[in-house]
C-alpha cells in the first residue's frame, strides 16, 4: 500500500496496481488539468485536479465497496474503474462537451484503456481492461458505484468543489456510505439513510447555479470552446491533438493559432470575459420555442441586426436534463425499492424545483449590452 495525504479524505491508501495506473502517462496528464475548467476566475481557490478527483473516486468507491459487502476482487475491480474513469477528459474538463464532432468523454477513457500501456498494466494483474471499461461505461453490475445517480464519482466531486470554491457542503459522506449495498444491480441507500441523501441533493442543487452553471465560468467556457472550435476548422490544430492537450497546452496552441483564436485567448487570459446580456428561464425558452441547433442561427441574427461579426454573439442553451442524484432509489425496511423523492417531499422539492435556475443566456461586448438586450429578446422571441 502508499499512502497519499488528501484535503478531503485525509489519507487515501493505493494498492500495487492502482501505483503503477497513476504512474502513467495517460494518468499523469490528469495533473494538469483542472477539476472545474476555468471556474478559478471566479473562485480563486478552484485549482484542484482530476488527477486528486480520480483519487479521491477510488478511494470512495473502496468505502462503498465494503459497505455493500462485495468481495476483494470486485472491490479492486470498482476501485480501478473510479481511479481510470476521467481519463478521456479534455483540457479544462468539460470543455470536450462543447467541441464539434468530439465522442464523449467516457468513450474516450475506455479508448485509452484499450488502446495504451494501462491495458498491459491490468493484464498483468489478472484485470480484464473490458470490464473495467465496462463498468466506466455503467454497463456491468458495479457499474452503480462509478456510473450512477449517488456513485463515488459525484460523492467526491461534489465535496471537493464544495471545498475548493468554499461554498458550505452539508454532506454526510460516512452516512451516506454507511446506509448503502446493492439490490437487484441497483445501488441504493437504506431507508435509515434518507436524511443524509436530502442533505447531498440540497448541497447539490445549490452548486449547480452557484458554481457549475455560473454566468460568469460559463461566458469563459464558450470562449474557450469559440477559439479553439475555429482552430480546429482551421486546421491550426486537429481533433487528435485537442483530446491530448492539458490547460497550458491548449492556451498555448491556441495563441500560436492567431487569428481570431489567438483574439479571444488575449482576452480570456486577461479576464476580459464576454458580459451577460439576456438570461431567459425554461419557461420563455419553451413558450418561445427556443431550439439549440440553432444555436449559430441566433448568433448570426443578433450580431447582424447590430452590425458586428457573429464571433462576437455567444447564445448558450443548457440542456433539459435532470440533475444527478435525484433518481435516487431507497432500500424501504419492508425490502421494497423506491424513488427517494417519493419518500421525501424535500427531495420531491428539488425534483420539482431543478429546473427553477435554468437558464438560456446571451452574452456579448460589454460595451454593446443594452442594444444586445433588446435584439436578442427580438430575435428569440422573448
Amino acid at each position: 500500500m502508499t499512502r497519499v495525504r488528501d484535503p478531503i479524505h485525509d489519507y487515501i491508501d493505493l494498492t500495487s496496481v492502482e501505483v503503477k495506473l497513476v504512474d502513467t502517462p495517460a494518468y499523469q496528464r490528469l495533473r494538469w488539468i483542472k477539476q472545474l475548467g476555468p471556474t478559478n476566475l471566479v473562485y480563486p481557490g478552484a485549482n484542484h485536479t482530476r488527477h486528486e478527483h480520480c483519487m479521491g473516486t477510488c478511494h470512495v468507491v473502496g468505502k462503498m465497496a465494503d459497505s455493500a459487502g462485495l468481495n476483494s476482487d470486485e472491490k479492486q475491480l470498482a476501485r480501478v474503474a473510479g481511479l481510470l474513469h476521467d481519463l478521456g477528459h479534455t483540457a479544462f474538463s468539460h470543455l470536450g462537451d462543447e467541441i464539434e464532432g468530439l465522442e464523449d468523454h467516457a468513450i474516450r477513457t475506455t479508448k485509452i484503456i484499450s488502446e495504451t500501456y494501462i491495458s498491459d498494466i491490468l493484464s498483468d494483474e489478472g484485470i480484464d481492461s473490458n470490464e473495467i471499461n465496462q463498468i466506466i461505461l455503467g454497463n456491468h453490475n458495479l457499474g452503480p458505484l462509478v456510473s450512477g445517480d449517488l456513485d463515488g464519482d459525484r460523492l467526491d466531486y461534489l465535496v471537493r468543489d464544495a471545498h475548493y470554491t468554499g461554498v458550505s457542503a452539508g454532506v454526510d459522506m460516512g452516512r451516506l456510505i454507511a446506509t448503502m449495498t446493492i439490490s437487484d444491480s441497483n445501488l441504493v441507500i437504506k431507508e435509515n439513510g434518507l436524511p443524509a441523501v436530502e442533505s447531498l441533493l440540497t448541497t447539490r442543487a445549490t452548486m449547480y447555479p452557484t458554481v457549475y452553471f455560473h454566468p460568469f465560468v460559463r461566458g469563459a467556457e464558450l470562449m474557450l470552446a469559440r477559439a479553439t472550435n475555429h482552430a480546429i476548422e482551421c486546421n491550426k490544430i486537429s481533433i487528435n491533438e485537442f483530446i491530448i492537450f492539458t490547460d497550458h497546452k491548449l492556451l498555448s496552441e491556441l495563441e500560436k493559432a492567431g487569428g481570431l483564436s489567438q483574439e479571444i485567448i488575449r482576452n480570456f487570459e486577461k479576464r476580459n470575459i464576454v458580459k451577460r446580456a439576456v438570461s431567459i428561464t425554461k419557461e420563455q425558452a419553451e413558450s418561445s420555442g427556443l431550439d439549440k441547433s440553432k444555436r449559430s442561427e441566433y448568433e448570426d441574427s443578433i450580431a447582424s441586426k447590430l452590425g458586428i461579426p457573429s464571433s462576437e454573439i455567444y447564445v448558450d442553451i443548457p440542456p433539459f436534463s435532470v440533475l444527478p442524484g435525484l433518481k435516487a432509489k431507497i432500500l424501504k425496511n419492508n425490502g421494497e425499492i423506491v424513488l427517494a423523492r417519493n419518500l421525501s417531499r424535500l427531495v420531491s422539492g428539488l425534483y420539482e424545483a431543478q429546473f427553477d435556475h435554468w437558464r438560456c443566456r446571451v452574452y456579448g461586448p460589454s460595451n454593446l449590452r443594452e442594444e444586445l438586450k433588446k435584439v436578442s429578446e427580438a430575435v428569440l422571441g422573448i
